[in-house]
C-alpha cells in the first residue's frame, strides 16, 4: 500500500541528506534545474553570437555581449529550490551566491575591473584632434594613482575595455556558479563545437567560391580577402577555430573512453572526429600560420599520447590497432580534403616562414613593434599608460623604427598601429606590473585548482587544457586576447574545465 503524499513529505531525508546525495551519484540522473537550462541557453548564443558578429570587434556587438554576460550571471545567481521530479529523495535547495563569494577569480577580476576604472578617472592624457591631425595633451592628474588617457570611445579607451574585460568576468562567474552538472559542461562545449564546425563550413564555401566579402555580400566588411568566416581578420579565425578544434578533440576523446569503458557499440565520437577534421581544414584555409603550427603540434601531442594510451592501457574488448587504424583513416581523410581543396597557399605562406622568417616582412615588422611596445612599457612600467591606451601613444615610440612608421610609396602619411601583435607586451605597456599582476593571479588561482582536482589523471581535460595554453602561446606573436569572440571563449572554457574537473574528482 502507498503511502500518502503527506506521509510520503515526512518521510523523506532531511535537507541535508538530499543535498548530499544531489552532490553524489544521484546528481547524474536528476534533471536539470530550469535555471540552469536557461543558463546554458544564454551563455550559448551569446557564445555563438560572437563569432558571428565579425569576431565581436565592433562596439555594437561589445554591449550586446555586455548585456548577455549580465543576464547570464543574474540567471546564475538567485536560489534554486529543487522539488518533485527534480528531488525525488526529498525537497532541497541550493543558495548559489556562496560559491561566488568563494571563487578567487570573482574578487581578482573585481580588482582588475576596479584599477581600470580608476585609470579612466584619473587621466592623464586627452585626445585633440583639429579636423586635419590629432595629438594628445597632458591633463593635471593624481600622480600616485593609476592613469589613463580621454579617447575616442569608438576607436579605444579604458570604459570600452571595460565593457570587454567586464563580459569575459560576467560569463565566468556565471559559469563558474551556475554549472552544477558535468552534463552542463558537456552540452555547452557540444553546442560551442557544432557552431565551430558550422562556421568552418561556411568559411571553406567562402575559400572555394572565392568569396570578396563575408557572407559573400557583407560589402561593408570587406577586408581585402584578409577574412575568413564571419571573423574579420585571418589570424583570429585560426586562432578561434583553433580552441575550438581542440576542444572537439577532448570532447572526442571523453565520449571515445565512456564508450569503450561501458562497451557501447555506439557513439558520438565519429560525429566529433569528423567535426575536428572540418575545424582542421577550416585552420588550414585560414591561412594563419602561426594557427597552422599551433594545430599541427596539438594533433601530434594528442596523436602520440592517444597510441601510448592504446598500446599501455587494456582495451575492454576494443583492440588498440583498431582505434589506430581509425585515426590514421581521418588523417587519409584530412590529406585529401587538403588536396581537393587546394589548401596548398597555406603550406607555401607555411614554408616562407619557416625559410624566410628573418626577412619576411610581416615578422621583422612585428619583431620591430615588440621591441618599441617594451621600450613604452618601461617607461610607465608600474601602473602602464591606461587600458586603450596603445594605439594612441605608440607612435611616440614607433618613430624610432622607420620601417613600421613610415609608408614608402607616401612620404607624408604614417603607419597606424592599433595593436601590438603581442599581447602580452601590450597589456604590460597599458596596465603595467600592477595590472600584470593581478592577471598572473588569476592565473596561479586556475591552476591550484585544477591541480587540487587532480586534473593529471583526466586526459580529456588534459586535451583542452592544452587547447587553452596553445591559444595564449599564439598570442605572443599576434593579439588574440583582444579579439571579445576569443577572450570570452577562453575564459568560459577555462571555468567550464575547472568544474568538469571537480565533478570528476568528486565522482572519483
Amino acid at each position: 500500500m502507498s503511502l500518502p503524499s503527506s506521509s510520503r513529505r515526512l518521510a523523506a531525508p532531511p535537507h541535508g541528506a538530499s543535498l548530499r546525495s544531489f552532490r553524489g551519484d544521484f546528481r547524474a540522473s536528476a534533471s536539470l534545474h530550469p535555471r540552469e537550462t536557461a543558463l546554458l541557453i544564454v551563455a550559448g548564443c551569446l557564445l555563438c553570437f560572437m563569432p558571428w558578429a565579425l569576431g565581436s570587434m565592433h562596439v555594437w556587438s561589445q554591449f550586446v555581449s555586455l548585456g548577455l554576460a549580465a543576464l547570464a550571471l543574474g540567471i546564475a545567481l538567485p536560489t534554486r529550490h529543487y522539488r518533485d521530479e527534480l528531488a525525488p529523495q526529498g525537497d532541497f535547495k541550493l543558495i548559489m551566491w556562496p560559491k561566488l563569494v568563494r571563487f578567487p577569480l570573482f574578487w581578482l577580476g573585481l580588482l582588475l575591473l576596479g584599477y581600470i576604472l580608476t585609470q579612466a578617472l584619473n587621466p592623464a592624457w586627452t585626445y585633440v584632434r583639429d579636423g586635419k591631425s590629432w595629438w594628445l595633451e597632458p591633463l593635471d592628474h593624481i600622480s600616485w594613482l593609476p592613469a589613463g588617457m580621454v579617447t575616442p570611445y569608438a576607436d579605444m579607451n579604458p570604459w570600452r575595455m571595460l565593457v570587454i574585460y567586464g563580459s569575459a568576468w560576467l560569463l565566468t562567474c556565471a559559469l563558474w556558479v551556475g554549472i552544477t552538472r558535468r552534463a552542463s559542461a558537456q552540452r555547452l562545449f557540444t553546442v560551442i563545437v557544432a557552431n565551430g564546425v558550422l562556421l568552418a563550413i561556411i568559411g571553406i564555401l567562402q575559400r572555394v567560391t572565392h568569396a570578396k566579402y563575408v557572407l559573400w555580400g557583407l560589402k561593408d566588411a570587406n577586408t581585402a580577402g584578409n577574412f575568413f568566416a564571419t571573423i574579420i581578420y585571418k589570424n583570429h579565425a585560426g586562432a578561434y577555430f583553433n580552441l575550438i578544434l581542440m576542444l572537439c578533440v577532448g570532447l572526442l576523446y571523453w565520449h571515445f573512453t565512456r564508450a569503450e569503458r561501458r562497451l557501447e557499440r555506439a557513439s558520438p565520437a565519429p560525429v566529433f572526429a569528423f567535426g575536428a577534421v572540418v575545424l582542421g581544414l577550416g585552420v588550414l584555409l585560414s591561412l594563419s600560420r602561426a594557427g597552422t603550427i599551433l594545430m599541427i603540434a596539438f594533433m601530434v601531442i594528442a596523436f602520440v599520447g592517444f597510441v601510448i594510451r592504446c598500446t599501455f592501457t587494456e582495451g575492454e574488448g576494443r583492440s588498440p590497432w583498431v582505434s589506430i587504424l581509425l585515426c590514421l583513416g581521418f588523417s587519409v581523410f584530412i590529406g585529401l580534403g587538403a588536396y581537393f581543396l587546394k589548401t596548398d597557399q597555406a603550406f607555401d605562406r607555411l614554408g616562407k616562414l619557416i625559410h624566410d622568417g628573418k626577412t619576411d616582412s610581416s615578422v621583422s615588422s612585428r619583431n620591430l613593434a615588440r621591441a618599441a611596445t617594451w621600450e613604452m612599457a618601461q617607461d610607465n612600467l608600474v601602473t602602464g599608460w591606461g587600458a586603450g591606451s596603445f594605439r594612441h601613444y605608440f607612435p611616440v615610440y614607433q618613430r624610432h623604427y622607420p620601417e613600421i612608421y613610415d609608408l614608402p610609396w607616401n612620404p607624408k602619411a604614417k603607419m597606424r598601429w592599433e595593436f601590438a601583435h603581442n599581447d602580452y607586451v601590450q597589456v604590460l605597456a597599458e596596465l603595467g606590473l600592477v595590472g600584470c599582476a593581478i592577471l598572473l593571479a588569476m592565473i596561479a588561482a586556475g591552476v591550484r585548482h585544477l591541480r587540487r582536482q587532480r586534473v593529471h589523471l583526466r586526459p580529456h581535460l588534459l586535451l583542452m587544457i592544452l587547447a587553452l595554453v596553445i591559444t595564449a602561446a599564439h598570442a605572443w606573436v599576434d593579439f588574440q586576447f583582444h579579439n571579445p569572440a576569443i577572450l570570452l571563449l577562453w575564459c568560459a572554457s577555462a571555468a567550464l574545465v575547472g568544474r568538469w574537473a571537480e565533478f570528476e574528482n568528486q565522482r572519483g
